[in-house]
């Protein structure tokens, strides 16, 4: 049976795009200059955008790498798949985006950074026919948990030149130097300042922005080697709270300086621009997808953001139970049935987060910072938003969080990224 791609040739039909998805780790979408930033982090990404359909308003269905990663390449919620945590694999019998491209004749690649997406962890590996996680250093005894973002490209640009010319790609590229700890890197300071005699809070900003622009610049040169041919979709997995709400870090909190991400869209026939149409991680999947003009699978609930008509009336449930599998054993099968630490939903500019009894609502056009909790002036929005959690939490199915035996050096890197306490 010919695949999708050479029955396409052979009927005449134009050549299969090359499609790459960019994903950066950790990247809020407030410290790019595409999206409103003063400070310059983001040359490369920015003229991107320039060329592309920019959305601003896209959440991660939960503020964790492998979970959002996850729904983006299933199409499925984490709590459907069981991989609601880091550490979680995907089960077997859940079809991925990579699949669909390999079946359809594509050549299928995917460069990984953080150890959270190693195969053996993850399970997003399947239908690529190179799935490169190669990096396991151990400096001074202790494991280091990311591959640096000049690695990541050298081995990008190693695959693009090693490749079958003749067969169309589909190429997934994973930077993780945004995450934490933040590395300043001495030739990247978009802050314009030496950083030792700033403020604690400040100096976390400047360093975090460092990051992105380190990345940013090694994006740069992955973008000058791309093919002609190629669409590029950029993502982020999640964004990253800088003491906004008093808190560092991300994957407890779903508030949104995590929960925002980044969605970037270059492509032949995509008009340049931006919108405001609600999206969201489970879109991922059919809009690479729709991009090759290949179908999604059977049971991905997400739609081609550009290709469908997205109602701006579009309710969107999100939540989160925390960063990793617990380290004790006999805790995890303790945690199997317990309900998620936050909930929330997003509805026409309004958000609600449910913390156990505790409500907050906010009015995020007029209070993008959160810091207004309206619940108790707004009774009837708050019943409103619940309902619409309520019937979620009834309809989404939740499945058992599937087995996976940590190492030694899983545990240490995982906790060396912030994922066990």
């Amino acid at each position: 049976m010919l695949s999708g791609v050479w029955l396409a040739l052979l009927m005449g039909l134009a050549v299969p795009p090359n499609i790459l998805l960019i994903s950066i780790d950790t990247l809020r979408p407030d410290h790019l200059g595409s999206y409103g930033y003063g400070r310059s982090t983001s040359p490369n990404l920015d003229r991107l955008a320039a060329e592309a359909l920019l959305f601003e308003d896209c959440v991660c269905e939960v503020p964790l790498t492998s979970p959002s990663l996850g729904a983006m390449m299933s199409s499925r919620f984490p709590r459907m798949t069981g991989t609601r945590r880091n550490g979680l694999r995907m089960p077997p019998e859940v079809p991925l985006v990579a699949e669909l491209f390999r079946e359809a004749g594509y050549y299928t690649f995917c460069v990984q950074s953080n150890w959270t997406l190693k195969a053996k962890l993850c399970g997003l590996d399947r239908g690529f026919d190179v799935y490169e996680d190669d990096f396991h250093t151990k400096r001074w005894g202790f494991i280091k948990p990311e591959r640096y973002a000049d690695a990541v490209t050298r081995v990008a640009q190693e695959l693009f030149s090693s490749r079958d010319p003749a067969k169309p790609f589909f190429g997934w590229v994973h930077y993780s130097d945004p995450h934490a700890p933040y590395r300043k890197h001495w030739e990247h300071n978009p802050a314009g300042v030496k950083t030792w005699h700033l403020k604690k809070k400040e100096r976390v900003r400047a360093r975090y922005d460092s990051e992105i622009a380190f990345a940013d610049a090694e994006l740069g040169r992955l973008l000058a080697v791309l093919p002609a041919n190629t669409a590029v979709v950029f993502v982020a997995d999640h964004g990253e709270s800088l003491y906004e709400h008093d808190y560092l870090g991300h994957g407890r909190r779903i508030y949104q300086p995590g929960l925002q991400i980044p969605l970037i869209i270059r492509a032949a026939g995509v008009a340049p621009g931006r919108t405001r149409i609600p999206a969201r991680g489970v879109d991922l999947g059919p809009t690479l997808l729709g991009l090759a003009g290949l179908p999604p699978a059977n049971g991905m609930l997400g739609v081609d953001l550009l290709h469908s008509n997205v109602a701006m009336n579009r309710a969107r449930v999100v939540e989160t139970y925390g960063g990793a599998v617990p380290r004790l054993p006999g805790a995890k099968a303790m945690m199997a049935g317990r309900r998620p630490m936050r909930q929330g939903v997003l509805l026409e500019g309004w958000k609600l987060i449910q913390d156990g009894r505790k409500s907050e609502l906010f009015q995020l056009g007029q209070d993008p910072g959160e810091l207004h909790n309206l619940a108790e002036a707004e009774p009837a929005r708050v019943e409103q938003l619940r309902s619409i959690i309520a019937q979620w939490d009834t309809t989404v199915e939740n499945s058992r969080e599937s087995e996976n035996a940590l190492s030694q050096d899983d545990l240490q890197a995982l906790e060396s990224l912030g994922y066990i306490k």
